[in-house]
């Protein structure tokens, strides 16, 4: 068979099944290996090479790694050490010793025990991205809290890998003091290449204006390292992750990342594609019960484990769960782990292809319970746990959204000694502020429910802070229709968003960015040459436009003219520098008639 028809097998497959899953699922790596699956020999048997498959994911293994090195924060682990080993070590070793107990009791072999127990325990780095970043949760502290362990995990890992060759029961000069030898004088030559050698080079070309050469340079760098770890008899995994970290640790890492980006996905896509063609569903006919009871035990044990744990340091059972769901899967890194243990002959191809299979499934599982979770559990959870009306205090101001903006916002009401209450469903923290008076409900705003538990029947007035604007307009509309009388300040997103606020008879917005974008502007004007009192005057001019402008289009927005005046906000701005311009031409024709008028005066006199 031609090289090229299992490439187009390949690329065809997956221009079908990674939307799918992207879309359904939320995680288009489950799409790759899903691919690779259909057509590997366990469905289609359309690919069965065994050479093109091992190269291939010789291939996806290094791009893996290269990742996870480009990926990785050396600084941010070694400044967050006690609190990730407290943490995410705690938990990796109490699971790690747990499966390898398990795995021991069925298979009685020590070795093989900790490598499939110890694989097992590392949940996957790329799906648990991809989750989320599709729930917009990559900066929330649920976020940074599963990137953190998630970076320990790869650490762990790459010690691992390199400990795999002491393992064999041959003899050569990877082995024992040379080995290690090899290893340090490696990553202490690679530190001074970074500092004389690999960040010279990108200066060198910035300053002779080749920024369009530095995926040249960067290629050269990772085969260069590449080359170095196979000299040495280094795995080349090894390498592959040393060549990404020594990419991301120069100043030059934003432009790298900006060019090699595009190519991520395909790239890591790659090894799962390869791994679902390796997959067997052999073991899953023969024992399906052992199989399906594998994937759930896994998933329960890790949960169980992680959800325990945060809560015991957090006492937040919502963000500790969603926290254990999202890392309670096997991933990339147990593919890896296993498939080097079998290279290297120290466990079977038996029971690396049982393995595999229930890796598989416990990243298929993952999403799924995910999505019950927040979607159906916690929003029922809320409902019950509800504070009861009468234990609430009455504090005559409610703000509802406790981020960047409704935090601004209580600290100015704290320093005038005004009690408030708040209701945030992330920030599971800010109970801290009950001991200086306020009160803090962790609950879901959108529910009416939970509203009427923080307290808004006794509320005179009510800031609404948060951020998304679907779910402004709808509690604006409830609030406007249930509490007439109630005063309410409205954070607005945009401009569009102030309009809809207009709509509902809301009186008191703030646009948000608008104040602090004023503020820089006018000491900008100051930068420029005005004095003090000019810059305040022409702000103040510049926002009695931007008002008048904003009273305009939000007529036009009434007759529904406003998607031919501004089908998208581009235009909008457009629209808006096309009148301010003009604003600025009329005004500097004022002055100069004034100026005249000045000028005509001191002649007389």
């Amino acid at each position: 068979m031609s090289l090229l028809l299992p490439i187009i097998f390949l690329l065809a497959a997956t221009l079908i099944f990674v939307p799918l899953a992207k879309r359904y699922i939320g995680t288009p790596v489950l799409g790759y290996l899903m691919a690779g699956l259909l057509l590997g020999s366990s469905i289609l048997g359309l690919i069965e090479d065994v050479q093109f498959i091992n190269q291939l994911l010789l291939l996806g293994m290094m791009m893996v790694m290269f990742w996870i090195g480009f990926s990785f924060r050396p600084q941010q682990l070694w400044l967050e050490r006690h609190a990730i080993l407290k943490n995410s070590g705690t938990q990796l070793a109490f699971i790690a010793t747990l499966l390898i107990s398990i795995c021991y009791l069925y298979l009685h072999d020590l070795l093989t025990s900790i490598i499939l127990g110890l694989a097992l325990a590392f949940s996957s780095v790329v799906l648990t991205q991809q989750l989320l970043q599709q729930k917009q949760q990559l900066n929330s502290k649920l976020g940074q809290a599963s990137l953190a362990t998630l970076q320990f995990q790869a650490f762990i890992a790459v010690i691992f890998i390199s400990l795999f060759p002491l393992l064999e029961d041959t003899a050569s000069t990877r082995h024992g003091i040379a080995y290690f030898a090899a290893i340090i004088a490696t990553i202490s030559g690679l530190f001074l290449a970074s500092r004389y050698v690999v960040r010279p080079a990108f200066r060198f070309l910035a300053g002779r204006g080749s920024i369009q050469l530095i995926p040249v340079l960067s290629l050269l760098i990772v085969l260069s390292v590449i080359l170095i770890m196979e000299v040495l008899n280094i795995h080349v995994l090894i390498g592959a992750f040393l060549a990404g970290l020594l990419l991301t640790e120069t100043e030059f890492k934003a432009e790298v990342e900006r060019i090699i980006q595009p190519f991520k996905e395909p790239m890591v896509g790659l090894f799962f594609l390869t791994i679902g063609l390796g997959l067997s569903l052999e073991p899953l006919r023969q024992s399906p019960l052992f199989i399906l009871g594998s994937i759930f035990g896994l998933v329960l044990i890790k949960v169980a484990v992680i959800a325990a744990m945060s809560y015991y340091q957090q006492r937040h059972a919502k963000l500790s769960t969603l926290f254990a769901l999202t890392l309670a899967q096997s991933g990339e890194l147990a593919f890896i782990l296993l498939k080097l243990a079998e290279s290297e002959n120290l466990i079977t191809n038996n029971l690396v292809t049982s393995s595999l299979l229930i890796i598989f499934g416990s990243m298929l599982l993952t999403p799924l319970l995910y999505w019950l979770f927040d979607t159906k559990i916690s929003p029922r959870l809320n409902k019950q746990v509800a504070v009861q009306i009468e234990d609430i205090p009455q504090h005559p101001i409610l703000i509802i959204g406790f981020g960047r903006f409704g935090q601004v916002v209580a600290r100015t009401l704290h320093a005038q000694g005004k009690r408030f209450s708040v209701i945030d469903s992330n920030q599971p923290d800010a109970h801290f502020i009950e001991q200086y008076g306020h009160r803090f409900f962790d609950a879901d705003v959108t529910q009416v429910e939970n509203l009427r538990s923080a307290g808004i029947e006794y509320c005179k007035l009510l800031i609404l802070a948060i951020d998304d604007v679907e779910d402004s307009m709808n509690l604006t509309r409830h609030l406007r229709l249930n509490y007439p009388d109630l005063t309410l300040f409205v954070r607005a997103r945009d401009r569009h968003h102030t309009h809809l606020l207009h709509d509902l008879d809301v009186l008191h917005i703030w646009r948000e960015t608008y104040a602090s974008s004023l503020a820089l502007a006018q000491q900008a004007l100051i930068q420029t040459g005005l004095s003090v009192e000019e810059a305040q005057a022409q702000i103040a001019l510049f926002k009695q436009e931007d008002e008048r402008l904003l009273e305009q289009q939000h007529w036009i927005h009434l007759e529904e003219e406003c998607i031919e005046n501004y089908p998208n906000a581009m235009a909008e701005l457009e629209y808006l520098f096309e009148n301010t311009k003009a604003f600025v031409s009329n005004r500097t024709s004022s002055d100069q008639n004034i100026q005249s008028d000045a000028n005509s005066l001191n002649g007389t006199s």
